[in-house]
């Protein structure tokens, strides 16, 4: 217990958590996919300590020339696949990507990696290219994916063959659906088509709460939504299949709040508010973390059959903590003030980006199954990410802190200006 407390109190802590949350998700589902997915020996729920190593993170560059880009660029198109392959000998790869929310911008950075190991690539955006979406990032980064040879369209979930029209593919992700009714076509064209792998980005938010943290995959999770279609696509017969349970992500290109909401405050000389106790822990990881553990999973499909990943980094931090380190990364101070959002009247979720809870998963599978380690350090990301939010002018946006200013009024602290 001394040496939990001990931990606990540091800002940046690694492979340690308490009781993870439930998800928003409230639908039931049978018992058969509770059991399915129930805890089992290969991954144990003890808490540990891992290494705290952090290594720079590292970008990898694909180094074809522009001849051999143009030709499998033309060679992508639908239709025309069967000859890019005969020419390469790579596995095609399909990836179906959320035109919303904090997960579209896995699919951009997977994309990338997975040309610079070699493979031919193809990323579906649902929706129309012409939509208003498509003028945020990652989106209007696409150009960056066609520099390297990625072939970007644009059609629904619904009908991917409509998309796609002849291409074949070895390899589909689905970044898109959230349940069975979304994902279901995709998995069922994907099996007709003689898809061998097919990956699936899940959630930790699946996890039920736990009393031996940290979330370890095995561990019990509620039975709706992610869950049936983990059960569903491992009934299929794919060759491989796998899914993927991120947590909160930081990382060029992200267009969901995630430190952007500390910045705002720092900045402004603000205080930082945030429900007690403050030591709660949590895992932010940077997208390229994630991104190499899908593409391991890509590059071996035998040892990526059938698992769970928790598709995470290796290290938590406090709610408290990464105040501090939002604040190191600008240059500024910061004043961090905990309160009670019951006490106060507020709704927490409206209030705060994070849940108010411990919440942390550990990447177990993919360190022992997959050979990953994390090549990311959060300390440094939070700096390129305080770039890129000063040089969008974000800093000089007008916003109103009505809700902060409520808090701040019911535990008496004056507003700050």
């Amino acid at each position: 217990m001394a040496t939990l407390q001990a931990a606990v109190s540091c800002s940046n802590v690694s492979q340690l958590t308490c009781n993870g949350v439930p998800s928003s998700s409230s639908r039931s589902s049978s018992s058969a996919v509770v059991s399915w997915l129930s805890p089992s020996s290969k991954f144990s729920s003890e808490l540990r300590l891992s290494s705290v190593s952090s290594f720079s993170q590292s970008t990898s560059v694909l180094q074809n020339s522009s001849v051999v880009s143009q030709v499998r660029r033309e060679a992508l198109r639908p239709g025309k696949v069967g000859a890019a392959r005969a020419a390469t000998g790579e596995k095609n790869v399909l990836i179906i990507n959320t035109n919303s929310g904090g997960h579209a911008v896995i699919g951009f950075y997977f994309a990338k990696d997975l040309r610079a190991a070699g493979f031919d690539v193809t990323i579906l955006t649902v929706g129309e290219e012409s939509s208003d979406k498509m003028k945020k990032p990652p989106f209007s980064r696409f150009s960056e994916l066609k520099e390297v040879g990625v072939q970007t369209i644009w059609g629904s979930p619904a009908d991917v063959g409509a998309a796609v029209g002849s291409a074949k593919f070895d390899v589909v992700l689905d970044n898109s659906g959230k349940d069975l009714d979304s994902v279901k076509p995709v998995a069922d064209w994907a099996k007709a088509s003689g898809v061998e792998q097919f990956l699936f980005i899940s959630s930790a938010g699946i996890y039920k709460s736990t009393d031996e943290p940290p979330h370890v995959e095995g561990d019990a999770v509620k039975g709706a939504g992610h869950a049936e279609v983990e059960k569903y696509v491992s009934e299929l017969g794919f060759k491989s299949w796998a899914s993927f349970r991120p947590q909160y992500m930081t990382g060029s290109g992200n267009n969901k709040d995630c430190e952007e909401y500390f910045f705002d405050r720092i900045v402004r000389g603000r205080p930082i508010l945030i429900p007690e106790p403050g030591l709660q822990l949590t895992n932010i990881s940077h997208v390229s973390d994630l991104s190499s553990i899908l593409t391991l999973a890509a590059q071996k499909p035998e040892a990526a059959n059938g698992q769970i990943f928790n598709c995470v980094s290796d290290r938590a931090v406090t709610l408290s903590g990464f105040a501090r380190l939002c604040a190191k990364a600008a240059g500024k101070e910061v004043e961090v003030i905990l309160y009670n959002p019951k006490a106060v009247g507020v709704d927490v979720k409206k209030a705060f980006p994070f849940r108010p809870v411990h919440f942390y998963a550990e990447p177990r599978a993919a360190k022992e199954l997959l050979g990953w380690t994390s090549k990311t350090n959060l300390p440094e990301d939070l700096k390129e990410r305080y770039a890129e939010y000063i040089s969008i002018g974000r800093d000089k946006k007008d916003i109103k802190f009505e809700l902060d200013d409520k808090i701040l009024e019911a535990v008496k602290q004056p507003v700050t200006v």
